[in-house]
């Protein structure tokens, strides 16, 4: 297996020039890219002292492919932005990383159980996902959205893993959202789908038809304090990424609109930034960690019951926006009755939220200041470890107990004080 290496401009192309990935403008480290998960993983771990310092003492073993991840998105990025191409494939070392590791006594004895793999990324190809979380056996899934699960019931999540939040690339600056000075009443930027009467918009995913949909109504509403446009991070004229989080901080409710995938970093980012979140649907937009976050006292939940934004047409669409897709892609969170509003079509949104009472409105920025550091990677101000790693190391612990109650971690030959992973 070839070394990887992160300072190679081929591994990583965006640590020693502004490439404008993902709207910024300023180079980027591969542990501040938005995927970037596996990395943190390891340091949640190392911080909250779990890590174990040899196999033989490890409850669970951390299968870390964040080089590889990275390697895979520095590719993209050269093949399809640079032109550069050339025949190295980080997907075969992935997969043959985990069929060595399916060989292990470890995994045979546990069925995979004791193994915490981590595709993270959403549009990992079928064949990479299929060699880490195979669905034949059992291992502890750190993953960004239930599509990439093996059973799809939300009632099954829990066994499975865990869905985690997106990584911030930047922190945000006078969190305070009870303090903030807000005028703006909703915000969004985003790519969206061509406007429907264009033929190329059917190809597009029904997360990027919606957004369309909701944009076209902002526009048609003329109102004054809705921010709600089109543009992609990476799309010529983009808003630069300190200027989007800006802008959020100066809104009282920021949309959170499923794309390509159900899943982005635009949750995290608008709850870092005091802005509350408005999950619009169907198909929704994943929300991260729904066992250890109360969503519905944060953020607010919105059904459109007259949807447009699938292709009926098999022929003519993609699998994407398919009318199945409003199922699949369902939500994560489980409300009760009176968290969810209703409106029959998306230009009944705006006003929807200028009908919420000014309580409601503190009252769910006063429980984003209580729990957005949930869905942060570093520590909050004047703590020395992440909240969110906390959450994740805990959960891992759990499972390790759980294993030991079933007899699957035998006795550790060599003595230890508490329960440890190990990150390799």
């Amino acid at each position: 297996m070839p070394a990887c290496n992160y300072a190679d401009p081929a591994i990583w192309p965006h640590a020693l020039k502004v490439t404008g990935i993902l709207g910024g403008t300023e180079p980027l480290q591969h542990w501040e890219y938005q995927q970037a998960v596996q990395f943190w993983l390891e340091q949640a771990i190392i911080d909250n002292g779990a890590r174990a310092d040899r196999l033989a003492s490890a409850d669970l073993i951390y299968v870390n492919m964040h080089c590889y991840e990275t390697w895979r998105a520095g590719k993209w990025w050269q093949t399809f932005r640079e032109g550069v191409v050339d025949a190295v494939n980080p997907e075969l070392y992935m997969q043959q990383t985990m069929h060595h590791l399916r060989s292990w006594p470890q995994w045979r004895q546990s069925n995979g159980s004791r193994f915490v793999v981590a595709p993270y990324f959403p549009a990992t190809p079928m064949s990479t996902l299929a060699a880490q979380r195979p669905c034949s056996s059992s291992p502890f899934i750190i993953t960004s959205e239930h599509t990439l699960l093996c059973t799809q019931k939300r009632e099954a999540h829990a066994q499975q893993g865990l869905i985690l939040p997106y990584v911030t690339d930047t922190h945000q600056q006078g969190f305070d959202p009870l303090v903030a000075t807000r005028d703006t009443l909703l915000f969004h930027r985003g790519g969206c789908a061509p406007p429907p009467p264009d033929p190329k918009a059917w190809r597009f995913a029904s997360g990027k038809l919606l957004r369309r949909a909701v944009v076209d109504a902002a526009q048609a509403s003329n109102a004054t304090d809705v921010d709600v446009r089109c543009g992609c991070d990476i799309c010529p004229g983009a808003l630069p990424h300190p200027q989007l989080l800006a802008r959020m901080r100066a809104s009282r409710y920021c949309l959170v609109l499923a794309g390509d995938r159900p899943s982005s970093r635009r949750g995290t980012e608008a709850a870092l930034s005091g802005c509350v979140p408005v999950f619009v649907g169907p198909p929704w937009h994943t929300v991260a960690l729904a066992e250890d976050i109360d969503h519905a006292a944060s953020s607010v939940f919105i059904t459109v019951r007259h949807v447009t934004w699938v292709v009926a047409n098999a022929s003519q669409g993609i699998g994407e926006n398919h009318p199945n897709v409003l199922k699949s892609w369902y939500l994560d969170a489980d409300l009760a009755p009176g968290d969810m509003l209703y409106v029959d079509t998306v230009d009944q949104i705006f006003d929807t939220l200028r009908a919420l009472p000014p309580e409601v409105l503190a009252a769910k920025q006063a429980a984003l200041a209580w729990q957005a550091y949930r869905q942060y990677w570093l520590p909050p101000p004047g703590e020395t470890r992440s909240q969110l790693g906390e959450i994740v190391v805990k959960r891992l612990c759990d499972h390790a107990q759980t294993l030991k109650d079933r007899d699957i971690i035998p006795p550790h030959p060599i003595p230890h004080r508490r329960r440890t992973l190990l990150a390799d």
